[in-house]
């Protein structure tokens, strides 16, 4: 006989339990907004929960989570926790930037207006493992210092792809050897028509995934010794990326014809350099896998999110099937078994967001989805459309050549789109809008407004 109390935070439902067979039970609760964490105790003391073993699944079509346990566990007890609240507007602040300089003045002013509850802090793999077992922790211990005195959540994001550093391409002792492939690229999808270099590795290759989990090992070890660990929200899951912290890998072609064609003769032609070195689906959900078992090993009570592409309107992954052989029609929902094994091996503490809000545009229906089909959680970045004439900023209209500038209303509205993905009488509610510190400092009385929508209860 199994015991049960309710959950410790009131956000959170209360568990039910259904015989399954004589021999096991079900524990059931429904979709929580708010995330959660399975416990379990043999002693109803503070000190006595911890972590259950339990793994939930999640039924999409009830909108239920439910675990089972032997029903020859008895005087064992189950509740529900929230590893973390993770509502609010995050400010997207560069790691690099040092918090004495005159360059992060913007950010700082950012996170002390009225509403930002948060930080995004991203920085690059290379800006902070140096060298081969080597790191510089200066940058990273400055700005959790920050966020800890302005009492700020953090976001912690760091980068592969193009922030891979050198030496994992330098042979050992002095390196690890991994593949060195390099790309040209077109930001936004060619629409600029401009292209920048991209160098990364195989994500399914040894080298990197030793180096990638001990990088994750160390950071995580050295958040704990500097006493800034308990101060870290969430993390993005990255590892996996192109020239962004979003889960993609180069798939463009020049051709004007095809899934991933440009038009561009600046571009390389990524699905017949990823054919050369053996991608297929299944290889990258191994890497995948991989990636996140190193997140959840060396942060194993913190919450993770992950940026997704969506298909369509682009296509994040090469367009390559298992045989190895090219896609020219119908492309698959590229990301649907990266985003399911993640959310099976984070129940609870897996948020897909979509790094794109316009007012003038409809949310992407991919995020608000997943929440559906897998249990996830819910967020939005709002577009950087101004990034490329000048200080990173958001548009509210026009296009990524000629985007239109937003106002306090329509500033607001494109925040509301992200807080409300279904409409405001729909109970889903975003956990938080990351915003940029230009925007930030521009239309305080949007982010206020905004903030307040996003801590109140449905």
């Amino acid at each position: 006989m199994l015991a049960f109390v309710p959950p410790a935070i009131a956000q959170l439902p209360a568990l039910s339990v259904n015989p399954a067979t004589n021999h096991v039970i079900n524990l059931i609760w429904p979709y929580t907004n708010s995330g959660f964490a399975l416990q379990q105790a043999t002693r109803l003391t503070a000190a006595g929960w911890k972590a259950s073993a339990l793994s939930p699944d999640f039924d999409s079509n009830s909108a239920t989570f439910s675990a089972s346990a032997p029903m020859s566990r008895t005087g064992e007890f189950y509740r529900l926790a929230q590893p973390a609240d993770l509502r609010g507007i995050y400010v997207y602040v560069d790691l690099d930037g040092k918090t004495n300089s005159p360059g992060a003045g913007p950010e700082m002013e950012a996170l002390n207006q009225l509403g930002v509850d948060g930080m995004l802090l991203v920085g690059l793999w290379s800006s902070i493992e140096t060298n081969l077992n080597q790191y510089d922790w200066s940058q990273l211990d400055a700005w959790m210092s920050y966020a800890a005195s302005v009492r700020k959540k953090v976001t912690l994001v760091i980068r592969a792809g193009d922030g891979i550093p050198d030496w994992l391409f330098q042979a050992p002792p002095d390196g690890a050897g991994a593949t060195k492939l390099v790309f040209s690229v077109s930001p936004k999808n060619g629409e600029l028509g401009n292209c920048q270099p991209d160098t990364i590795t195989i994500p399914w290759e040894q080298a990197f995934q030793t180096n990638w989990s001990l990088m994750l090992s160390n950071v995580a070890s050295h958040l704990k010794e500097s006493g800034t660990y308990g101060q870290l929200t969430m993390l993005r899951l990255t590892g996996i990326n192109r020239s962004t912290d979003e889960l993609r890998l180069p798939a463009e072609t020049p051709f004007t014809n095809g899934l991933t064609g440009t038009g561009l003769d600046c571009v390389s032609n990524a699905p017949a350099i990823w054919q050369m070195y053996g991608y297929t689906p299944s290889k990258l959900l191994s890497a995948w896998s991989n990636v996140v078992a190193s997140f959840n090993a060396s942060f194993p009570d913190k919450t993770f999110c992950v940026a997704i592409i969506p298909v369509p309107p682009q296509v994040p992954f090469p367009p390559i099937d298992d045989n190895g052989d090219l896609i020219t029609n119908t492309l698959p929902d590229q990301n649907q078994p990266l985003l399911l094994l993640a959310s099976e091996m984070l129940p609870g503490r897996l948020v897909v967001q979509f790094n794109f809000l316009m007012a003038s545009n409809a949310v992407n229906p991919a995020v608000p989805a997943a929440a559906v089909n897998y249990g996830s959680l819910t967020a939005f970045q709002v577009n950087d459309w101004y990034g490329s004439f000048g200080p990173v900023g958001s548009a509210c209209g026009g296009t990524a050549q000629v985007p239109s500038p937003c106002d306090d209303a329509s500033y607001l509205n494109m925040l509301q789109q992200g807080i409300y993905p279904l409409g405001v009488t729909n109970p889903l509610r975003s956990q938080y809008i990351e915003v940029w510190a230009t925007n930030a400092n521009t239309f305080t009385n949007a982010i206020w407004q905004a903030h307040q929508e996003l801590f109140t209860p449905p």
